[in-house]
């Protein structure tokens, strides 16, 4: 179903799909993650090289709170196989934990990086965002990052979103002018 949903979105002229599948990073420390993996590449097989595609290792998002072990180490090496033109791992709520590993993605692919906390309500200044990409810098190319909140914001106020994505945007924008 899942395969036919993106034959029918790369159809009908889509050219960036994101999936999102919180399972395979909530129990890649349990599970059998070659399987994940091959599950994942066999739905996407058919679009892979006719629309960009990427793929969101999640956390959870429960009323607000994690679902999942929340660590990137027990899905390496085998999440490096994903056949995406980008992955996107949560950092911000996880206070850039594991930051390092993001380097290993960055050798096969792009990498979004979550700066901005959509768990919290704390209001990232231009400045924090600045310097949260910069830390990203250190283990990413520039011309291969792209930032991003840690995940969608369904749940987090409409108030804070707006402060949050427009602070995103500015901090952006003063890594920009350095660089």
């Amino acid at each position: 179903m899942v395969r036919k949903e993106l034959e029918d979105l790369v159809d009908a002229g889509c050219q960036e799909i994101g999936i999102d599948e919180p399972s395979m990073s909530c129990y890649a420390y349990k599970e059998d993650t070659k399987r994940f993996v091959d599950i994942f590449n066999r739905t996407v097989e058919s679009v892979v090289g006719k629309c960009r595609l990427s793929t969101h290792l999640c956390f959870g998002n429960y009323k607000g709170h994690p679902v999942g072990y929340r660590r990137i180490t027990p899905m390496l090496p085998d999440f490096l196989n994903f056949k995406v033109d980008e992955v996107h791992v949560e950092m911000a709520n996880r206070e850039f934990a594991e930051i390092e590993l993001i380097a290993e993605f960055a050798r096969k692919m792009d990498v979004a990086v979550g700066v901005i906390d959509v768990k919290s309500y704390y209001i990232e200044t231009p400045e924090d965002v600045a310097a949260r990409i910069e830390q990203c810098l250190e283990y990413v190319p520039a011309d291969k990052l792209a930032i991003a909140p840690d995940c969608g914001l369904s749940q987090t106020a409409r108030w804070a979103a707006k402060k949050k994505l427009t602070n995103m945007v500015k901090g952006a924008q003063l890594v920009r002018e350095k660089l």
